[in-house]
């Protein structure tokens, strides 16, 4: 696990956290900014919760596949194409984002971007992991 840094002359994050220290040991893994494409790289809904359902789903089935898991994301990306949409469901997401990660944050930044490499896109996100 990682230790988690929110200095008291920040504020309180939500949803993220400010800095994270990564234990000795572990190898960095750095994972391509995937988007909400089944097995066949087919996106099947328009949904901008769904998608980025799935794409936290993609994300974590890479850093399972190095025999890590959802606490070893120490960075993320999201590239999102609708930001208006995005502050509308943040509540809708939020609980997508728990079932996958529980109470934990790493550092995050999320971006808005006119369009993804797959115009159907509506989300995208890449990330930083740490695995033993």
């Amino acid at each position: 696990m990682f230790e988690m840094i929110n200095p008291p002359t920040r504020h309180n994050p939500s949803g993220y956290t400010h800095g994270v220290i990564v234990p000795e040991g572990k190898r960095m893994m750095f994972i391509s900014g995937q988007l909400s494409g089944n097995v066949h790289g087919v996106l099947e809904s328009d949904d901008l919760v769904n998608q980025f359902s799935s794409c936290l789903d993609n994300v974590l089935k890479v850093v399972e596949a190095a025999g890590g898991g959802a606490k070893n994301i120490a960075k993320m990306k999201v590239f999102i194409t609708d930001f208006p949409e995005y502050h509308r469901r943040k509540t809708e997401i939020a609980v997508a984002w728990h079932a996958r990660f529980g109470e934990g944050f790493p550092s995050m930044t999320i971006i808005d971007v006119k369009q993804l490499f797959d115009s159907k896109g509506k989300v995208e996100i890449e990330a930083v992991a740490f695995v033993d």
